[in-house]
């Protein structure tokens, strides 16, 4: 075995590590107010259905596939099995949604949040999408940012605050903000950046 496979293999492995760690905190960091985790989740997982379903519509795998589009083909491995499992994963969100959304009668806990964003790390793993998530989970990036920099320039000020509250949700809360107002918008802005981010994937096979 070359030096080089087994530094790509690391390499690799260090990668996921990263992925799948940096994720499952970012949801868990949104799980702040009734449905809001779950709800932004909807959006985010509910992209990859979009996006394996194309790919396994041009996948190179695939016996009909076009062959005049065939160079822009995805060697990603069973995409209809990834879509369908992230499909499911969307229908538990939503029936957990009917009992969590405020005022919330059963709660998903570190367990559930945990678990939600070591799905989403799989599902762009497998698709290999990791770099697009950024995008399609931009909300979650977006509340573990606020966690950042908040705490950064905390520290560095000596106890001077940029924001009220983080996560950013918490902000606004504290500014008088009903908690349904919140999680809905947050939705909002997390439906955003899901379609921001499957047109960007669209665009980047257009582009092939």
């Amino acid at each position: 075995m070359s030096w080089g496979l087994v530094a790509g293999s690391i390499a690799f492995a260090v990668w996921i590590v990263i992925i799948v760690t940096s994720t499952s905190n970012a949801v868990n960091l949104a799980d702040g107010l009734d449905g809001l985790a779950a709800g932004s989740s909807v959006f985010v997982i509910g992209s990859f259905v979009i996006i394996n379903f194309w790919q396994f519509s041009q996948s190179c795998f695939r016996a009909s596939l076009d062959l005049s589009v065939a160079y822009k083909c995805y060697e990603v491995r069973a995409p209809i099995d990834i879509a369908i499992i992230a499909a499911a994963i969307v229908g538990s969100l939503i029936g957990f949604l009917w009992w969590n959304t405020s005022p919330a009668k059963i709660f998903m806990g570190d367990t559930g949040s945990l678990a939600i964003g070591g799905a989403l790390a799989a599902l762009a793993i497998l698709s290999q999408t990791e770099l697009l998530l950024v995008v399609l989970a931009g909300l979650f990036v977006m509340l573990t940012g606020s966690v950042i920099v908040q705490r950064t320039y905390f520290k560095i000020t000596h106890g001077k605050r940029i924001w009220r509250a983080s996560p950013l949700h918490h902000h606004f809360e504290a500014k008088g903000w009903a908690e349904i107002t919140v999680v809905v918008r947050f939705w909002i802005i997390s439906g955003l950046f899901a379609a921001v981010g499957v047109g960007t994937f669209y665009l980047e096979w257009l582009s092939r």
